[in-house]
C-alpha cells in the first residue's frame, strides 16, 4: 500500500498530484482528479487517501465539498470507507457490479430499448456458447446441471425475487464456462436488467424452463454450438415476447388505477 503522504507531498514540498480548485463545482473537480490519478496509475488499489481535513487543504476547498466528492467516488465504486484505527478512505479493487448498476439505471430511465437489449443478449450469448463449447470443463457442465435441477424444483412456485434471481444464475454459470471474466461481467449486466423487468412485470413463470435449459446443456456437452445457439435464441425471443406483453398489461393496469 502506498503511503498517502508520499503521494500527495513529494520531496518535502507541497507538489501533490492534485491541484487546487479554481472553477466548476468543487466536488466535481476533486472527483475528476481522483479518477484521473487512478487511470494514470498514480493511485492504486489499497492506497489510502489523505484525511478529509488534509484533502480540503490540498484542494483549497471546504470539507463539505470533499465529503460530496468522496460519496460520489464511493458510489462509482472507486473508493471504500473502512472504520477503525487503521481506517480511512481507500482506493478499492475493481468492482464489476458498477457496470451492472450503470446499465440497470440506464434501462430504468428508458435509455435502452427492449429490442436492443434482446439483440445484445442473443449476440452475446451466442458467442458465449461458442466459446463454452471450446473451453468448458465437465465441472462447468455439472454446475449448470445442478442449477437446472434446482430450477426444475422451483418451477411450481410463483414468479418473484428469489425465483428470478435463480433464473439469472444460469446465464452467469454459462458465461463462467468461457473462463473469460469480461464476458461474465457483460452477461451479469444484461441479466440484472432482465431480473428487474421480471420483478416489475411479474409474468407467469415458464413451466418448461428446465426442459429448455437441459436441452441446451445436452448440446453444450456434445460441443454442438449451432444447436445450442438455436435453442437458446428461440428461448430468449419467447421470453422477451412474454415479458413485453406483461409490461404492457402492467402499464394498462397502472393507467386504470391512476
Amino acid at each position: 500500500m502506498t503511503d498517502s503522504a508520499a503521494l500527495f507531498r513529494r520531496d518535502g514540498v507541497d507538489s501533490s498530484i492534485f491541484t487546487k480548485v479554481h472553477t466548476r463545482r468543487g466536488f466535481e473537480y476533486i472527483y475528476e482528479q481522483v479518477r484521473n490519478a487512478v487511470a494514470d496509475g498514480q493511485l492504486k488499489p489499497g492506497d489510502r487517501l489523505p484525511a478529509e481535513r488534509e484533502m480540503a487543504q490540498i484542494f483549497g476547498i471546504a470539507r463539505q465539498s470533499v465529503r460530496e466528492a468522496l460519496r460520489a467516488l464511493e458510489t462509482a465504486g472507486l473508493v471504500e470507507s473502512r472504520l477503525g484505527v487503521t481506517g480511512g478512505v481507500f482506493i478499492r479493487n475493481g468492482d464489476p457490479d458498477v457496470v451492472s448498476r450503470a446499465m440497470t439505471d440506464l434501462a430504468s430511465l428508458g435509455a435502452l430499448s427492449p429490442a436492443s437489449l434482446l439483440e445484445a443478449r442473443i449476440i452475446l450469448t451466442s458467442d458465449i456458447i461458442r466459446m463454452a463449447c471450446e473451453r468448458a470443463t465437465e465441472e462447468d457442465f455439472q454446475l449448470l446441471d445442478d442449477d437446472i435441477t434446482f430450477t426444475e424444483q422451483q418451477a411450481q412456485t410463483e414468479a418473484g425475487l428469489e425465483r428470478t434471481t435463480q433464473i439469472m444464475e444460469f446465464y452467469h454459470l454459462l458465461a463462467d464456462a468461457t473462463h473469460n471474466e469480461v464476458l461474465v461481467m457483460l452477461t451479469d449486466s444484461l441479466s440484472r436488467i432482465v431480473h428487474l423487468r421480471l420483478n416489475r412485470a411479474g409474468p407467469p413463470p415458464s413451466k418448461d424452463i428446465g426442459k429448455v435449459r437441459r436441452r441446451i446443456l445436452n448440446h453444450l456437452r456434445a460441443r454442438d454450438a449451432d444447436k445450442a445457439i438455436a435453442a437458446i435464441t428461440r428461448h430468449l425471443k419467447r421470453l422477451e415476447k412474454t415479458l413485453v406483453e406483461a409490461e404492457k398489461a402492467k402499464a394498462l393496469e397502472l393507467g386504470k388505477s391512476s
